[in-house]
Parts: C-alpha cells; structure tokens; sequence
C-alpha cells in the first residue's frame, strides 16, 4: 500500500488487475476493468461522561471508460449514536465524497470534473479513509481548508531534476447548497510539492481563496517523510487562516514485528475565539490481522481552558476490493 495517497493515484493502480493468462497477455494488451471497493469501519470513542459508537461504510467505484477517461466516487454512510448525561441520541448522515471524471489530458496533465476532495494539505486528499489513517481521529485543524468541492481541478506531475518530482495541482469550486451531502464553498486553490524519491521525502505548500461573502485566504504547509533505515514514518501539517484561525500536527509511525505499529501524534489548535485553544498529545496501536483487516486503539489527553480530559478510541477498520 502506498504510503503516499490521493484518490485518483489509488484507483488508477487499482485499474491494472486482470485475469488474463500469460500466452493471452503476450499477444493482446491488458485492458482495464471496472473496480469495486471500499471499507467499513465501528469506532467506539470515550470521553468523561460521553460514550459515541460510529458505525460507517464508504463504498468506493472506479470505472475506466476508453483510456483516457476515468469515473470515480466515493459514498459514505455514518450512524452516531452518542450516550451523555444517561440519554442515548442517534443520527444518520450520508454524503458524496467524491463524484468524479478525470481526462488524461498528457502525461502531465489530468482534468478533474464533478466533486473532489479539496487538495488542502494532505490529510483530507490522501489520509482521510480510516483504512489508511494511522490514529482514528481526526486531526484538530482538519476542517481548516478541507472538504469536499464542485467544480473542476487540474493536475500532473512532472519530473525537474535527477532525484526531484514536481506535483502540482489547481482547482476551482462553486457555491453549492442542495441537495444534503453535496455541499460545498465557492473558493479556489493551489498545492505544489517537490517529491524527492531517494530521499523518500516529500514537502508541499497550499493556499486556498474563500470567494464568498466574505473573502478570505486559507494557507498551509505540509511533509511526509519515510526512513529507509528503519520502518518508520513522519507526517506533519500547518494550517492557517486570515479570520485567525491556525494549527499543526506531527505524526510518527514505527512498524515493528510485521503486524503491529505504533503510533504518536502531537497537536495544537489557535482559534480566534478566546479560551477555545486546544492541545493534544495522542499514542495509538494498530495491528493488522490481515492487510484489509485491522484493528485501532488510540488515547490522548485534551488540555483546554477548564476542561482537561481523556479521550479514548478503539475501532476495527475492514477493508474489501472486487
């Protein structure tokens, strides 16, 4: 699995499957098929006079059409049920992630239309799903920048040096209100990364234009890194906003014993209104039974003013590819 994730990457190494045998490969060319896959996850979450259990599904389709045309989308399905203060409270929500037609415009070009997960960063494009996300919840910043947007994105990567890819991404979204799950912002954007193979380290830069009735900028900064030492990776995020709104988080991920991984984040959270500030160190264990197959345990503890607190995750996350 990659470590370094987005949607349309994923889904286009997913098209190459096929159940041609070698004679038949060496004289027709591979086509690809139609994939159907996704996760399921219940994530139980514990907190001083809270108990919440989230059962969800995301079923995800991937339909090439022609070799220059790709269809993808996601679909997520979530309950809440929350106990506090001995009542039980319940609710449903579904929503459209992504609903997407990529043109392979050239080779360093692809043209997105439809809905996207906004290019913010690289927690909402690339480490959203809770089959890929190393802690269970999300970061505190996550809904700075983040979403999902309407409109059209343009994308590619190319290659500018021995030892340094350029990725480059821009994208423009439209005011959407109904229907329910399909919302999203008018705002246009931009990420750029340079990826550096050898070094198995990436560090991009985000900025983000809020177009509404009020306008406003959103930036940010991010890396990824992987050790070729050891198995162990680092992932961090800084995120800000014009209105005051700004954070970050940093993650490391140690695999040990070939199924189990630990894992440690710290975060903060600066908000614009007073007293609202957070801070959250987090420790985490995934073990994989399986490699679609894993189960999450994480605790942190929240400092905010008055209200320091425990927080508690365990969680099984499945994952199934047809």
């Amino acid at each position: 699995m990659s470590r370094f994730y987005h949607s349309w990457g994923l889904t286009a190494a997913l098209l190459v499957a096929s159940s041609l045998p070698v004679y038949a490969q060496e004289q027709a060319p591979i086509k690809p098929e139609p994939v159907a896959t996704g996760y399921a996850s219940f994530l139980s979450t514990f907190e001083p006079g809270k108990v919440k259990l989230v059962p969800q599904i995301n079923p995800i389709l991937v339909v090439p059409i022609g070799e220059r045309w790709l269809l993808e989308a996601e679909f997520e399905f979530e309950g809440e049920f929350e106990r506090e203060g001995g009542v039980w409270m319940r609710a449903l929500e579904r929503e459209v992630e992504y609903f997407q037609l990529d043109f392979l415009a050239h080779r360093y070009l692809t043209v997105v239309t439809g809905r996207f997960l906004t290019p913010f960063g690289i927690f909402n494009e690339r480490l959203h799903p809770k089959w890929i996300r190393r802690l269970q919840p999300k970061p505190l910043i996550e809904p700075l920048g983040t979403g999902s947007s309407n409109g059209v994105m343009l994308r590619g990567g190319a290659r500018i040096a021995s030892g340094v890819n350029l990725n480059y991404t821009g994208y423009f979204s439209a005011l959407v209100m109904e229907p329910e799950g399909f919302e999203s912002d008018r705002v246009a954007g931009t990420r750029v990364s340079f990826f550096l193979p050898n070094q198995r380290l990436e560090l991009g830069g985000s900025f983000q234009r809020v177009l509404q009735d009020q306008r406003f900028n959103f930036y940010g900064v991010d890396a990824m890194w992987q050790l070729k030492p050891l198995p162990l990776d680092f992932r961090a995020e800084y995120a800000r906003s014009e209105q005051g709104d700004k954070g970050y988080w940093v993650e490391g991920a140690y695999r040990f014993l070939r199924k189990g991984e630990l894992v440690g984040r710290m975060e903060q959270v600066f908000a614009r209104a007073p007293g609202v500030d957070k801070q959250r160190p987090m420790v985490g264990f995934n073990y994989y039974f399986r490699d679609g197959l894993r189960f999450s345990f994480s605790y942190g503890r929240e400092f905010r003013v008055g209200t320091d607190r425990n927080i508690w995750s365990v969680g099984m996350v499945y994952r199934y590819v047809f």
